[in-house]
Order: structure tokens, then sequence, then C-alpha cells
């Protein structure tokens, strides 16, 4: 088995000697003749692939390529058309691009044949895109019932928390004595940031089972 990188997404064959048409056709960017390939030479260079031109994955450091779209491509985000300039977008970058809402929607892609493919859990998955790539959003059915605070379930339904209530959780007051500094970290959060820090005054979107750890300092 032969692996090799487009755009820093992996592909496998079980064939060593792959034209240019081949490559792009194995990652699913078609037609072929809508991208240029190109072949990391150094850290900075590139060479262009002909779409015939025969490359070995045996060799030494053949591995890395580029495609990019000639001109930019038009794809259809709920029925509207968007023009992009990338060949492979994660769903966050798609609805980034679209503004819309991570938090609150998902992606889903109308692929060839109508076949339907949801990106609900994997945000960060590279899609290939084309001039047919057709995609919507759909509201996140989010049922929120507890969030975890240093292992413990807390009871939770509203979508959001501030930090002054992930404290309150833990330890059931804040101290207004100013010597003592209260931290808070999370995981396991909202698709547009998953994890990350909470400061006195910040207010953050919730997902069911999110999980919190809370420190609490005296430097009295």
């Amino acid at each position: 088995m032969y692996f090799f990188k487009i755009n820093n997404k992996k592909f496998e064959s079980n064939e060593s000697e792959l034209t240019g048409r081949d490559l792009l056709n194995r990652a699913n960017l078609k037609p072929v003749e809508d991208y240029e390939l190109l072949y990391k030479i150094n850290e900075k260079g590139f060479t262009p692939i002909q779409l015939n031109e025969v490359i070995d994955l045996k060799s030494a450091g053949i591995e890395g390529f580029r495609a990019l779209p000639y001109k930019p491509i038009r794809i259809k985000i709920n029925d509207i058309e968007i023009e992009v300039e990338e060949s492979f977008m994660t769903p966050l970058e798609i609805m980034k691009l679209a503004e819309i809402d991570s938090d609150k929607q998902f992606l889903m892609e109308t692929r060839n044949g109508g076949m339907e493919v949801t990106y609900k859990d994997d945000v960060e998955h590279k899609i290939a895109i084309t001039k047919h790539s057709v995609f919507k959003s759909i509201k996140i059915d989010r049922k929120i019932e507890f969030v975890i605070v240093e292992g413990d379930p807390k009871a939770w339904s509203k979508e959001t928390i501030s930090f002054d209530e992930v404290v309150m959780l833990e330890y059931g007051s804040i101290s207004k004595n100013p010597n003592v500094i209260y931290t808070v970290n999370y995981f396991n959060g909202v698709p547009s940031k998953p994890e990350g820090s909470m400061v006195k005054g910040d207010v953050i979107s919730v997902k069911n089972k999110m999980i919190f750890n809370v420190g609490c300092t005296d430097k009295s």
C-alpha cells in the first residue's frame, strides 16, 4: 500500500505509479481539468504535474501534493451560490464562509445521486470541493441536561453559561476577597471552540456533558 497527501489530506493506493489524473480522481476532485496539481519540491516551492504525467509513489519524497482550482468554484449553500478558491474545506470553514452559526447548526452535503452526508460530529473533516458541491445547514436539536464540573455532573439546561455561574456550580458562592483567584478551563464544548479557558465576564455556549475544570487560589 502506498500513501500520499493532497492539501494535507491523506489518500492511499495499491499501485505505485499514478498519473496526475489518477491522483485528482482519487481525491474526488472532478472534473480533473478544473484543477492544477502541484508537487512539493521544498518548503516553499512547487512544480506542476500534467494530467497524463506518471508519478511513482515509491520515489523518495513523492508524497506531498497541492491541488488548486484554476478559477473560483461556485458552490451552493442553502440554495445560495458562493465562490471559493480552495479544493478542500472543512464544514467549519464552509459555514464560516456562509455566515452560519456552527454552534447552532451542522452541515449536510448532497452528493451526486442524491446521497446525503452529514458532518454533525466531524466538523474538521476535509471535504473535496467541486462545482457540483451542494450543502445545507440543519438546526442542531440541542438538549442540555447537565455539565460536568470537576468530575461531578451538575444540572444545567441553558444554552449559555457565564464564568461566575461555573464557579457557583463548583463552590456554591464567589468570594469577595480580592486575593481569591478563580480559574476555569473547559473541554468537549461546542464545535466552534471545543476547548479553552474563561475569565470573569465571559459567557460561552454550552453543550450537553461539557466538561469544566475549576480552580481557586488564595494569595493572601
